[in-house]
Formats: structure tokens, sequence, C-alpha cells
């Protein structure tokens, strides 16, 4: 019964997910906006209108909740998108519940929220790795001999590693410098 229920979800959520996701496309639901919505008129005032006037950050949230919802209906990938479509849900959540506060809004937003923390916690075994507080890194043993695949990233992984690097030292660095500046010239928070 309980795989049934497990299975039953990821459908729902997969189904809930692709029409979401596609609507802003392909206008099939009246209440959501739509890409085509916006050719006339302006974004809505609040958070999706300033998602929709960044020019594409609602076509990500969009494209990861069209990807997820075909990850959940082909079953693939499963364990990846919920995480991955996780802070959308939660976003969905908040705005639903908290800011647009109407029936729709507490079954839409609250039902996501309720499907998608389910399905991570039906797949927990899969994220157990990831919950230990210390863990070494080994890229190369999950790659295992495939060939020229393990060729190329045995190459690749140091020559990444020394640019990552470089780049979080002076990303760090130029950080350090605005601290100093603002402590020798703080700026009184009314003047921000």
């Amino acid at each position: 019964m309980y795989a049934r229920l497990v299975t039953a979800v990821r459908v729902l959520m997969g189904l809930d997910y692709l029409i979401n996701g596609a609507n802003w496309w392909f206008k099939i639901i009246t209440p959501y906006p739509s890409l085509s919505d916006f050719v006339v008129h302006a974004p809505p005032p609040g958070i999706v209108g300033a998602l929709i006037e960044t020019g594409f950050m609602f076509h990500i949230v969009k494209a990861t909740e069209l990807l997820t919802g075909v990850a959940l209906l082909t079953d693939r990938f499963v364990p990846l998108m919920l995480v991955v479509v996780f802070p959308v849900t939660l976003s969905v959540f908040l705005a639903d519940v908290f800011l647009i506060s109407t029936l729709r809004g507490y079954i839409m937003g609250g039902g996501a929220l309720v499907m998608n923390s389910f399905m991570i916690l039906a797949y927990l075994n899969v994220y157990a790795p990831l919950l230990q507080a210390r863990s070494a890194p080994d890229a190369l043993s999950a790659v295992g001999e495939v060939g020229i695949f393990d060729r190329v990233l045995r190459r690749f992984l140091p020559v990444h590693a020394l640019i990552a690097a470089t780049i979080g030292l002076v990303m760090v660095t130029w950080v350090g410098v605005m601290v100093v500046q603002y402590l020798r010239h703080p700026m009184p928070f009314w003047a921000r």
C-alpha cells in the first residue's frame, strides 16, 4: 500500500508541476500567468511580477517545474529533481500561503509543500550519504574505469580545482576589501 501511495503522489506531483510549468509557455490555466499575458500588459505587482520583469528568473522557475514534472511522470532522476524543485516549492508555498492568502493559495501552495516534503522523506535512503556530518570528496571513484571519460575527468578535475580555488581567493579578497572599506567609512543605516 505504501509503495502505491508513493507512486500516486509522484504522479500527482508530476502532473501538477508539468501543467504549471507548461502554462508559462502555453496558456492552459486562466488565473496563472503565462508568457503571452505580458506581451501587451505589464507584469503584476509583487514577487511574481518581479521575477517576470528580470527577463529570465521566471523562465528558470517554470523550466524547473516542467523538467520536474517530466522526471516525476517518467520516474527518472526523481530524487535529484525533488531536491532541485524544493526551493521553487518552498517559494510557492510562502507566496501562496502568506502573500496571496486565499483558499486556492492554501491548497496549491500547501499541497505542493506537503507532496514535495513527503516525496523527499520517501526517498530518504537515497539522501542518507548527503546527510553525513563529514565526508571525503572522491569524484573519481564514482566514475570508475569507463575509458575516455575517466581519462578526461582525471585530467580535468585538478585544473578545475585550481581555477575554482583561484576564483574563490579573488572573491574572498574582494569581499574582505569591501568590509575594510565599510569599517573605515561606515554609512549610517538611514543613508543606505
